[in-house]
């Protein structure tokens, strides 16, 4: 019954993945690896050890720290924070690991240590 105008908009919103995977996923990835490689390292060598675990524990929250503020600042937890913070745990307990090793070895050298004095 009469005329009436109407304004149609649409937006078309495309986000550039390649950029985030370039900037956050795949340094994370591959500082995860790099942290696995203590596993093969012998675990007499302490500095190696030692060295690789701390630099990709500060690796990986240059990482995070660069993420976060390229990133808006908002009330939730993100998606790349989720996997940021799992691959900071990964890279973190890898060191753990190399802890927990070198205590229970020393302990059992100790152990055998006592037993060939005593025989």
């Amino acid at each position: 019954l009469g005329w009436y105008n109407r304004l149609f908009i649409n937006f078309a919103l495309r986000r550039h993945i390649f950029f985030f995977l370039l900037q956050s996923y795949f340094p994370a990835m591959l500082m995860v690896m790099l942290s696995w490689v203590s596993f093969w390292i012998d675990r007499r060598a302490v500095p190696a050890r030692v060295s690789l675990g701390i630099t990709t524990v500060l690796t990986m929250s240059t990482i995070m720290t660069g993420v976060s503020a390229s990133m808006p600042q908002v009330s939730y937890i993100k998606a790349v924070d989720v996997y940021l913070w799992t691959s900071f745990l990964f890279v973190f307990l890898s060191v753990i690991e190399y802890a927990a090793v070198n205590y229970l070895t020393t302990i059992e050298e100790r152990n055998q240590l006592k037993k060939r004095g005593k025989v």
